[in-house]
């Protein structure tokens, strides 16, 4: 019969070995929030900015033409910012689901493996 010491060693360390999954994937969730609050904040950047230009465009009634066509230029290179945005957020959830799988597998190795007898 083991110890009371033995058994709380013996608890601790699968504990520990429990938790190790976890930690794995918290360091990808906190990489990915980052990354991703990071793409937001730069994307919100770019509306603002749009916003701000469209509101400085001037409305004046006798270049109605000018400021039609300078909105209009502006709101193409807010569409071309918005669709290279997008396709850098499907970059950016590939390379977290890869980090996410490389992170698991390591646990999935040793779920595998048989369990040693003692």
């Amino acid at each position: 019969m083991k110890s009371i010491n033995e058994q709380f060693a013996e608890m601790q360390k699968k504990t520990l070995e429990s938790l190790e999954p976890m930690q794995n994937m918290n360091a990808v969730a906190a990489e990915a929030f980052e990354r991703i609050a990071r793409k937001n904040y730069e994307l919100m950047g770019e509306l603002v900015d749009y916003t701000v230009a469209q509101v400085k465009t001037p409305a004046d009634p006798t270049n109605l033409q000018e400021a039609y066509e300078q909105r209009t230029a502006e709101a193409k290179a807010f569409a071309e910012k918005v669709n290279a945005s997008a396709a850098e957020y499907v970059t950016l959830a590939t390379e977290l689901g890869e980090m996410a799988k490389a992170k698991a597998a390591p646990e999935a190795k040793k779920k595998a493996a048989p369990a040693k007898s003692k």
